[in-house]
């Protein structure tokens, strides 16, 4: 009994004390180096934030100045705007005038150029035959040698003769430019009837933006004499053409009896093809609404054979634009004088 409680008082706890202080203070240095590691990552992620911070506020104060800019530029650009919708306004205006001259000039551009065309084609003819005339004189001249070399004519009645034939293409050159002349005296003569006729229907027709004269065509817009797509003259495209007639007549005193004037009556249709109606195309209606025309003409004392209808579908246009107003002007009824 004595010896157990000795043993019991020799028992020292300090050893395991000091492994459990020992484990403790391991454990607190572990969380404090996990501490401070926490604290210095979170210092710098503060940091970073900060200076993150900082730059998206100077950003956002320069996109603010930015902004305010962007204001003033806009104000300013507006008022620019307003003012090229103004000039672009004046622009067009001064665009569809210069349109409208521009057909105009196109129009009187191509009536000289049939103009010379024709008296080109009719020179070229007289010059042609005028070279038949002398080649055939020379076949004469030389089967005439060749029958007097047969005959044994004598050399003085071979000269005689030679004299005769040069005298012949004497007459056929003197004949040629008398003919020559005698055409230019008719085209100078068409010219002055033509110029006669178109001047006094420019004045009749002087009201009627949709009835013009242009070069050495008189021009109806398809809508003054004909419905749409119609073949039929209306009432008032009546009315004009007995203007048109009563002009002529006026006139028809000064044509020379031999001078081969024509009336050419030409149908004119825009490009849109036709749908239905009276007409499978537009060689129908063109050449339908020509033939109207001619015949109300007949009707009202024009001489039939001083008159000839034309239907020119859309292949003539005066207007090569795709709209509306280039398809109004292309429906057309033009009148020109020419000659046979």
């Amino acid at each position: 009994m004595p010896r157990r409680r000795e043993a019991l008082g020799e028992f020292n706890i300090w050893p395991a004390f000091t492994d459990a202080l020992g484990g403790l203070v391991m454990v607190l240095i572990f969380l404090i180096t996990i501490f401070v590691i926490t604290e210095v990552l979170i210092g710098r992620e503060i940091l970073g934030k900060e200076t993150a911070i900082g730059q998206l506020q100077r950003i956002v104060a320069h996109l603010e100045g930015l902004a305010g800019d962007a204001e003033k530029e806009t104000a300013r650009l507006r008022g620019q705007v307003q003012g090229l919708e103004t000039t672009v306004d004046e622009r067009d205006a001064l665009l569809a005038q210069l349109r409208n001259e521009l057909v105009a000039a196109r129009m009187a551009h191509a009536a000289l150029n049939a103009d010379q065309r024709q008296t080109e084609q009719t020179l070229t003819s007289v010059q042609e035959q005028a070279a038949l005339l002398s080649v055939r004189a020379e076949r004469l001249a030389a089967e005439l040698e060749r029958l007097n070399r047969a005959l044994g004519i004598s050399e003085e009645e071979l000269a005689q003769r030679d004299a005769v034939i040069v005298a012949q293409q004497d007459q056929i050159e003197a004949l040629d430019s008398a003919l020559k002349e005698k055409l230019l005296e008719r085209v100078e003569e068409l010219e002055k009837y033509a110029s006669d006729f178109f001047g006094r229907l420019r004045e009749v027709f002087a009201d009627n933006p949709d009835i013009v004269v242009v070069g050495d065509r008189f021009v109806f817009q398809s809508e003054v004499l004909f419905g749409s797509g119609e073949a039929t003259l209306s009432p008032n495209g009546r009315g004009d053409l007995d203007k048109f007639a009563a002009v002529y007549q006026q006139l028809a005193t000064q044509l020379p009896p031999d001078l081969p004037v024509i009336i050419e009556v030409q149908g004119h249709t825009d490009r849109v093809p036709i749908r239905g109606g009276r007409f499978p195309s537009n060689w129908e209606l063109s050449t339908a609404r020509a033939q109207e025309v001619v015949n109300y003409l007949i009707q009202q004392g024009v001489p039939p054979e001083r008159l000839a209808a034309v239907g020119m579908a859309e292949y003539h246009p005066i207007d090569p634009a795709d709209t509306p107003e280039a398809y109004r002007r292309n429906r057309r009824i033009e009148l020109k004088i020419t000659s046979r």
